[in-house]
């Protein structure tokens, strides 16, 4: 018996509901998470709704006869326990100024609150893929990112001269060449960064600067929040919501609006309409 076949055989054929509530019990007491905490709530549902999914498909191809993805108890968040990723223009430009005298975290910052990328799409980016784009006259990044997705992001000026800076702080090429296919962003050996390495160090220097923002929220500033912040100040400064969507290369309207949420109620707010001066 191959081992393949031994797992479907042994081990998914013999899961039974119970061992599913178990294992949701067990997940949602046991200290597993950080620091030895017991998981966040939205660290517990994204777990579960993996799990769900599998189960799911695992009674749809037939591999188990119990539909044991509905002994899933639900984990929905509650509005308080919904993180709070906003992060806005104040808050981003204070952290680019904490570090404007640094060339590898300026650079670095600025990437991320100006592109909208992901930080794993901007740990693999290679110098080759910058490009003189001939009809506009500026500066673009080609890459592939989550599900295979290709984008071309506008560098701006302030940005490409920051990545030129951080480049020369390492000791490498700012010439454009093609074909140069080392990291648009090198770690101090000149390779690239491991994606988690690169984001556990943004969350280290935005912590370092203990700015009272930082210090106030109750959770860590990651790279992730700045995707929220390329959406909310996009939309601030008059973005349609189907051009942000494309921007962040979401395949649904519905994450790009969970990322507005706060900002599209303040736009629909009923006391705009009122007239002030009846008061």
């Amino acid at each position: 018996m191959s081992d393949n076949k031994y797992i479907e055989e042994t081990i998914f054929k013999n899961l039974r509901p119970w061992h599913i509530r178990n294992y949701q019990t067990y997940l949602s007491t046991a200290l597993l998470g950080k620091g030895g905490k017991p998981y966040s709530p939205a660290t517990l549902d994204a777990k579960m709704t993996i799990l769900k999914s599998f189960m799911k498909w695992l009674h749809e191809a037939k591999y188990i006869q119990q539909p044991l993805h509905k002994e899933i108890l639900s984990t929905s968040l509650s509005e308080q326990e919904i993180p709070n990723r906003d992060l806005y223009y104040h808050e981003v430009k204070q952290l680019l100024d904490y570090y404007k005298d640094h060339p590898i975290n300026y650079g670095l910052l600025t990437m991320l609150a100006m592109t909208g990328l992901r930080v794993q799409e901007i740990a693999k980016a290679s110098w080759g893929d910058v490009y003189l784009d001939s009809l506009s006259g500026h500066y673009r990044l080609r890459g592939v990112g989550k599900g295979g997705k290709r984008f071309d992001k506008l560098l701006h000026p302030s940005l490409y001269e920051r990545i030129l800076a951080f480049r020369e702080r390492r000791h490498v090429s700012t010439a454009l060449n093609s074909s140069d296919q080392s990291p648009l962003f090198p770690a101090k050996d000149g390779r690239y960064y491991q994606y988690k390495n690169l984001s556990n160090y943004i969350v280290r220097i935005i912590e370092r600067t203990e700015l009272p923002f930082v210090k106030e929220r109750n959770d860590r500033i990651t790279p992730h929040y700045f995707r929220h912040f390329y959406a909310i100040y996009s939309r601030q400064q008059g973005a349609d919501i189907f051009l942000i969507q494309k921007e962040l290369g979401h395949s649904d309207r519905k994450t790009t609006e969970r990322y507005l949420e706060k900002v599209l109620q303040r736009e629909q707010e009923i006391g705009l309409l009122w007239k002030e001066q009846d008061f």
